[in-house]
């Protein structure tokens, strides 16, 4: 396994940690395959940390090698994003966490309406927003990104492409 691999695993670990530490027998022979580079360092790591990698571990495994090639498609997109971007798409990742059920379900049924537009009518609604993004007072603006807060009174439904780079858990 390469570092790449770990560093997926660790992105896609997204639970709270147990306050014990995880012991290398422990874990599954599918987990310590997936983090054998990390064996040597494993007791000195901190427990929150090792329980993030082997439930991480956990979930590579389990995944299909399709799953496996669009989660390090994903982190390489991650990759090529700026400090500032991936800021403002973590920022929008935690108020879409906040959203109730049928908040999300709109806006996923929006998302999926905008999909199937041509995209000559994609690139005209992305305009249409970008003018609308210019127009809205700076106190409806979520602060990391600068884009209109989901839910912020007086906007227009969500016509615009959201940013699709971890899976929403």
């Amino acid at each position: 396994m390469n570092a790449k691999v770990l560093l997926v695993v660790a992105l896609l670990t997204g639970c709270t940690a147990a306050n014990a530490a995880v012991e290398w027998n422990s874990l599954s022979p599918a987990q310590q395959t997936v983090l054998l580079p990390m064996q040597k360092n494993w007791a000195s790591l901190p427990s929150a940390r090792q329980d993030k990698l082997a439930l991480g571990a956990a979930r590579w495994a389990a995944m299909t090698p399709q799953q496996r090639t669009e989660a390090q498609q994903r982190l390489q997109f991650w990759k090529t994003l700026t400090p500032e971007q991936q800021a403002a798409t973590l920022a929008k990742r935690n108020e879409y966490r906040k959203m109730s059920p049928a908040q999300r379900l709109q806006l996923q049924k929006t998302q999926q309406s905008y999909d199937l537009l041509p995209s000559s009518e994609q690139d005209a609604l992305r305009k249409q927003f970008e003018q609308l993004q210019q127009q809205v007072p700076q106190s409806a603006l979520s602060p990391a990104s600068g884009l209109p807060s989901i839910g912020s009174a007086g906007l227009p439904p969500v016509t615009a492409t959201p940013i699709n780079v971890l899976p929403v858990h």
